[in-house]
């Protein structure tokens, strides 16, 4: 179905098209002996996007770990995983760099440390330690940023051609009420737990001050080299934006431990915010404040959206086709970011999440995001009044929408 996928993607316009790379699929054991079935079939995608002149984004690392690495050493909680991850990088880019231009290592690391390591609802599955498990959050963030900066040594280094970025989770966070002190600083603190503690390491060379003074040893130190390898080894920042909310500080000390208790803020919402079917505000208005605080705190980075999308709800297919709610969840989006770069942020692209109607991790195929509609029975393909939409966005380039 891959090739119609793609032609699909060229009836809709696509200029370019982001995709990961399975691990285990090139790498059935983590290591060792290659998988060619797995390296042919990616050929394969990748010539037939350049034939319809779409732009392969191939993003190496989407949470899909290899079993024998978790199994041999404990997967992202072990040291171990940054040499076998720069050594999986190498393959990928010696049998796709003669085409590939554009790399992404590592997608939402954040989701990987918290979801898989704190709150146990990803892959694979460990409740925290200070929450009563046996996760190791800030040790499993700190392995996938060394990681990072080891697939872009090892592509730096061995000479091939083409941006490498990282692609990171980035919710916006106003504070409750702006003429508070404390509330300004929780919503910075928020964002800084979030987009900061996997994004300052690579433009600022250390994690965010206020995770350094809150979590103390908890939270791993970079060597002087680690840090030299880490500032400047992302030529752009993939920025993966669904959501705002409202952040201001505590009325009173949480009663529980963990990553959400470090942070010191109460997260809430604006009433007047509509929600997706994932319970995610809706606040286009937060999607151009993230990037204007990207491109303040970073020193005016390049960007792509690499993520920005809803998941509707959708009971049948009639529902699903007649998308309205996310008809305008991207025209308000796709306007605000367009507003971002009417302030001179340097966003370079934009994709939308997702093309397909997916398997949606932990929420297996009760949550649509796509803009055509997937029949998982027959897995017929049907473009969504979004997907048409979204065409008319591309030919136009964003001109058809409201200012």
């Amino acid at each position: 179905l891959w090739e119609e996928d793609i032609e699909l993607m060229n009836n809709l316009g696509l200029k370019a098209y982001r995709f990961s790379v399975s691990w285990s699929r090139i790498l059935p054991n983590g290591t060792g002996d290659i998988n060619e079935a797995g390296i042919s079939f990616y050929n394969d995608i990748i010539d037939a996007l350049l034939e319809h002149n779409i732009e392969p984004f191939i993003t190496l690392y989407h949470w899909d770990l290899p079993q024998a690495l978790e199994d041999r050493y404990g997967g992202w909680a072990n040291r171990d995983i940054v040499e076998d991850f720069g050594d999986y990088a190498r393959i990928c880019f010696k049998a796709f760099g003669d085409r590939v231009k554009y790399w992404i290592t590592i997608n939402e690391g954040w989701t990987t440390a918290i979801h898989g390591y704190e709150e146990g609802s990803n892959a694979p599955g460990f409740m925290g330690r200070d929450v009563g498990g046996t996760g190791k959050p800030y040790e499993v963030g700190h392995h996938l940023l060394l990681a990072h900066a080891r697939a872009v040594e090892v592509f730096r280094t061995e000479g091939y051609n083409g941006l490498i970025g990282i692609s990171n989770s980035g919710d916006y966070r106003y504070p409750l009420d702006p003429t508070s002190d404390d509330d300004m600083e929780a919503a910075t603190r928020s964002m800084e737990f979030q987009l900061g503690w996997m994004t300052d390491p690579l433009w600022l060379g250390d994690y965010p001050p206020s995770m350094r003074q809150i979590l103390g040893e908890r939270l791993p130190h970079f060597t002087e080299e680690e840090r030299q390898k880490l500032i400047g080894s992302a030529d752009f920042l993939g920025l993966n934006h669904y959501s705002t909310a409202m952040a201001s500080k505590p009325s009173e000390p949480p009663n529980y431990g963990g990553y959400w208790a470090d942070q010191m803020v109460t997260l809430g919402d604006d009433p007047l915010w509509k929600k997706t079917d994932m319970g995610w505000n809706v606040a286009p208005d937060g999607a151009r404040e993230i990037l204007s605080w990207i491109d303040h705190r970073y020193n005016h980075p390049l960007i792509y959206i690499t993520e920005n999308g809803m998941a509707a709800y959708e009971p049948d297919k009639g529902h699903s086709i007649h998308d309205k709610a996310r008809v305008e969840y991207l025209e308000g989006y796709i306007r605000a970011f367009g507003q971002a770069l009417d302030r001179g942020v340097n966003l370079r692209g934009y994709f939308a999440w997702s093309l397909l109607d997916n398997f949606e991790w932990q929420y297996g195929f009760s949550k649509r995001f796509g803009i055509v509609h997937v029949n998982y029975t027959t897995l017929v393909r049907t473009p969504k009044s979004s997907a048409l939409f979204y065409k008319k966005v591309i030919k136009t380039n964003g001109d058809i929408l409201p200012k």
